[in-house]
């Protein structure tokens, strides 16, 4: 390689890595957050839950005078920050702003939801301030918590002693347990149990679009969970609670497949849930066996993505799931089972290939096989129920040897490389120090993009969801002494996206 080629080659590398490593200025450039002229005095925020946040600042400026300042607020991080400026009258050395954000409708935040948000100001000096990411946590402040926990498990209630916290932190505690020897797996981070006392409280931290019929819900991304509880005789705390527990465990163990894009189907997940609790409604039998004397249980690729929306159709997709994963825990076994929950933590496969790697069987084959199980007519025929075919492992790289005598030639670039780079960063900082008081002003903290957020999964649940017919407190509790519903209308289930 001539002399003039390899300054060529030279100039192009660094070119590249000039290229390639302009991002990290650029982030490191705006973490320069503060300056010497403006500052924060005292910063505040207000939960007004359901209604609004109210986020107070003061500022002072010590050269100059303000001339704006705006606040960022995102509430829902895959939607985008939202800026709002706020009026800066007069030559003014000190600000005391307030921003009132409406949590009411669209915007509704369950509780447990974080609010990430920042001020930025600027003056006439053309001095600027982007303050660091601050976050506020929502929280239902209609009522007086109280809190408990054990391991990571922190039970939340008001109105009733303390006596009645740690009865319930108690129960909750072992179904935990129960759950997780179920799973395969327990809790990895911690989650917040909430128990209202009615169900009008309960309903009030709801989205506004949420059924009046709705006894439990579980928001799995946010690992929190709400249930109403009357009295320690009440049913729910055998029915609801493991239920709700139950989504909260089950998401956790297979946090990894859902962030990689695999999903479990809507079936799996409430059979799973409705499998768990200690408490099934008598009608849930009775409504899956008029639909076997019918020959007309659901597909399962019909309740894969959410249940149906008529009543009686939603209550049969809880019933036939809980009677399939009951069927599958019986038929392929404990061990098995869990490792089917591991596989699913594992984003490389589809459900479909998990059944097959963990139980020998994909959906379809599962589906005919439980289906004849019932005396059901089956979806495949004769000739189509054949061995499942062997999920193939991903290929790896491979890392292999070589026998070329001119690797020394890859070692030299490879040391002509590092010297490029450090050189080049050598560059990039000198350039950062002169530049390092230059904020801007619009793209605000870690380059303007909004902090990672998942839009809630919300398992909503019937009383079937109606409340008992019953006082709660002639429930003992001991077969027998069910209380009886006078209706059923579940919800139409999780929206899971398409394919």
């Amino acid at each position: 390689m001539s002399l003039r080629r390899f300054s060529l080659a030279l100039l192009m590398m660094v070119s590249f890595l000039a290229l390639f490593l302009s991002p990290v200025a650029a982030a490191r450039h705006v973490l320069a957050l503060s300056n010497d002229a403006i500052s924060i005095t005292s910063q505040s925020n207000a939960v007004n839950f359901p209604s609004a946040i109210t986020f107070n600042v003061s500022a002072r400026d010590a050269s100059s005078t303000f001339i704006s300042a705006t606040i960022v607020v995102n509430l829902h991080g895959n939607q985008g920050p939202e800026t709002h400026a706020l009026p800066v009258t007069g030559s003014l050395h000190t600000l005391n702003l307030t921003w009132k954000e409406s949590t009411s409708g669209n915007n509704f935040l369950p509780p447990g939801s974080s609010v990430n948000y920042y001020w930025q100001f600027a003056d006439k000096a053309g001095d600027r301030y982007v303050q660091p990411q601050q976050l506020v946590t929502t929280v239902d402040t209609r009522f007086s918590w109280q809190h408990l926990s054990q391991g990571l498990l922190r039970v939340n209630w008001y109105n009733r002693p303390q006596d009645f916290g740690q009865e319930v932190l108690t129960l909750a505690a072992a179904n935990i347990r129960r759950i997780s020897a179920t799973l395969g797996g327990g809790l990895i981070h911690p989650i917040n149990l909430w128990v209202y006392e009615t169900d009008s409280d309960f309903h009030g931290s709801l989205p506004p679009s949420a059924y009046e019929w709705v006894g439990g819900v579980a928001f799995p991304s946010l690992d929190e969970a709400s249930i109403v509880v009357v009295g320690m005789t009440d049913f729910t705390l055998r029915r609801d609670m493991p239920h709700e527990l139950t989504h909260l465990i089950f998401h956790q163990l297979i946090a990894n497949g859902e962030a990689g894009g695999s999903y479990a189907p809507a079936w799996f997940d409430e059979g799973l849930a409705v499998y768990n609790q200690l408490y099934h409604e008598p009608d849930m039998t009775i409504q899956l066996n008029k639909a076997l004397a019918a020959h007309s249980l659901l597909l399962l690729k019909n309740i894969s993505y959410g249940f149906p929306a008529d009543a009686d159709q939603a209550y049969l997709a809880y019933a036939q799931s809980w009677n399939l994963l009951s069927y599958m825990y019986s038929t392929f076994g404990l061990a098995k089972m869990q490792q089917l929950i591991k596989d699913m933590n594992n984003p490389q496969y589809t459900f479909d290939e998990d059944l097959t790697l963990a139980l020998g069987l994909d959906e379809i084959h599962l589906e005919n096989q439980w289906r004849l199980y019932l005396h059901q007519p089956g979806l495949l025929t004769p000739g189509q129920v054949t061995p499942t075919p062997q999920v193939a492992q991903k290929p790896k790289a491979q890392i292999g040897g070589s026998g070329d005598d001119r690797s020394w030639i890859l070692i030299a670039l490879g040391g002509v490389l590092v010297f490029v780079s450090l050189a080049g960063f050598i560059v990039l900082f000198a350039s950062l120090t002169r530049r390092r008081k230059e904020a801007a002003l619009e793209t605000g903290p870690l380059n303007g993009q909004p902090v990672s957020y998942q839009d809630p999964a919300i398992y909503m649940r019937a009383s079937m969801y109606a409340r008992p017919v019953v006082p709660a407190q002639e429930y003992s509790g001991l077969p027998g002494s069910e209380p009886k519903q006078e209706y059923y209308a579940p919800p139409p289930g999780r929206q899971y996206p398409q394919e």
